[in-house]
């Protein structure tokens, strides 16, 4: 089949988009051909003079909220949405396959709808991290799609198009929502997880590299998270921690520095460490071979990442970890099921400094429990360590999302989250005023002790 994956904004445009190119690379294995549509890159290229801001992270409810993106965005945008469409037709294509996540919800249901409606036979599915099934089921009951993928999309999206190209009547599909034979909306059994060690090398081949932002390619070590942070979803929707092998991993980069003359690569994962044998025989790889690469993402504070461990991690070409700390006060970790000690995150933030290795960091302000003394135990951390962070991630104020633990159990950390309004406790002791300023007063104070911070949009 001809088929089309497209990625649309928001989303800040450093890299290539990962999960549409490994979706790519499993269906090219299999003998479809591809086209990749990266819109967010090529819209923001073109509009970032007068509103790249909306590309910011602080920007997100512009993107989410309907009533600010009809105002603030699609004036900016819907011009280039047409040019979609104009370029879809063109490719003459069997099926095409959205990206989903919050930000860019509002986006792709307009593409989507606005598809249907010239193309009415054309094959639409979605996948993402936005796909849930409510959302799911609202898009097949007004037939704006044809299916869904939940999780994990690779093997999900060759099954559905090998029902489609061989006109296979459907019952079911595991890891989907589609309609049956009887023209009834299934969902499938949940499908067994990714074995990461068989996945091809994502397909980076048919992008604009100049339109990025930054002058690297996004790489995947593992899926999931050791961690089970209260407040984060990842767990809930990886289901399991999975890594690829060191010597994967190990080609992958000497692939695209021999393939796109790339040597810089953002680790995508939400910890590079979550295995620390695996992190270190990589590291003993690249060291060994030779390979002049960079590196850098996320790490989770942890006593097995010692000094040793950081010292081949430099040697590899790691050039900064970004730890997510959160907080300061021990009460909160705690409460966030973070594992660690205050000591703990002292020890690592100066053995990683002293290593070589830029130090940033996380911190989330606002969540239930934080109270002044606890905010206030947060400014004192940065401020002890500020000599060893070389920038701040602020960030926002905590959302409590779906699939997260405080979703899960508001009662337990005393929650009121009700629709369309933003949460707050029972006590009123945290609410969006509350942490709307304690998150302006971080700002003010990073950049009182002159404390790089943010997402920029272009990095090196």
């Amino acid at each position: 089949m001809r088929v089309g994956l497209v990625f649309l904004p928001a989303w800040i445009p450093y890299n290539p988009p990962l999960g549409i190119s490994c979706i790519s690379a499993a269906l090219l294995k299999e003998g479809h051909t591809v086209e990749l549509f990266d819109y967010n890159v090529l819209i923001y290229d073109e509009v970032k003079d007068q509103a790249g801001k909306y590309w910011l992270m602080d920007q997100a409810d512009k993107w989410e909220n309907k009533q600010k993106f009809d105002k603030y965005i699609f004036p900016h945008i819907a011009p280039y949405l047409k040019n979609l469409i104009k370029d879809i037709a063109s490719k003459q294509l069997d099926a095409v396959g959205f990206s989903t996540y919050t930000s860019n919800s509002q986006p792709s249901s307009i593409v989507i709808q606005m598809l249907k409606r010239v193309f009415p036979d054309l094959k639409i599915f979605i996948g993402g991290a936005l796909v849930e099934d409510s959302f799911a089921y609202e898009l097949l009951e007004d037939r704006l799609i044809d299916a869904a993928i939940l999780g994990e999309g690779e093997e999900s999206a060759i099954e559905l198009l090998k029902h489609w190209q061989d006109d296979i009547p459907i019952t079911k599909i595991a890891g989907t929502i589609v309609r049956n034979k009887d023209d009834e909306i299934v969902k499938g059994d949940k499908r067994p997880l990714l074995n990461m060690k068989n996945l091809p090398i994502p397909d980076f081949s048919k992008f604009d590299l100049s339109k990025y932002t930054s002058k690297g390619f996004p790489v995947e070590f593992s899926r999931g998270c050791v961690a089970k942070c209260t407040f984060c979803s990842e767990t809930n929707y990886w289901v399991s921690f999975r890594t690829k092998t060191p010597a994967q991993v190990f080609k992958e980069f000497k692939y695209f520095k021999e393939t796109f003359g790339v040597d810089q690569f953002r680790i995508v994962d939400s910890l590079m460490n979550g295995n620390h044998k695996m992190l270190e025989d990589m590291c003993d790889l690249i060291i060994s071979e030779g390979l002049k690469i960079n590196w850098y993402g996320f790490c989770r504070i942890s006593n097995k990442l010692t000094p040793e461990l950081l010292a081949k991690m430099k040697k590899a070409g790691c050039i900064h970890v970004n730890y997510g700390i959160e907080s300061g006060s021990q009460k909160v970790l705690d409460l966030m099921k973070k594992r660690y000690k205050l000591s703990e995150i002292y020890k690592n933030v100066k053995d990683t400094y002293e290593s070589g290795i830029e130090v940033h960091s996380q911190i989330l302000i606002g969540f239930p429990g934080e109270g002044w003394f606890e905010y206030f135990e947060t400014l004192k951390l940065i401020f002890n360590l500020r000599n060893f962070f070389h920038k701040i991630y602020p960030g926002i104020p905590l959302d409590i999302t779906t699939r997260t633990h405080i979703f899960d159990n508001l009662d337990s950390y005393n929650v009121i989250n009700e629709p369309g309004k933003p949460w707050r406790t029972k006590d009123n002791s945290n609410t969006i005023n509350i942490r709307k300023f304690r998150h302006w007063f971080l700002i003010k104070f990073l950049n009182t002790i002159k404390m790089q911070q943010g997402y920029p949009l272009a990095v090196e």
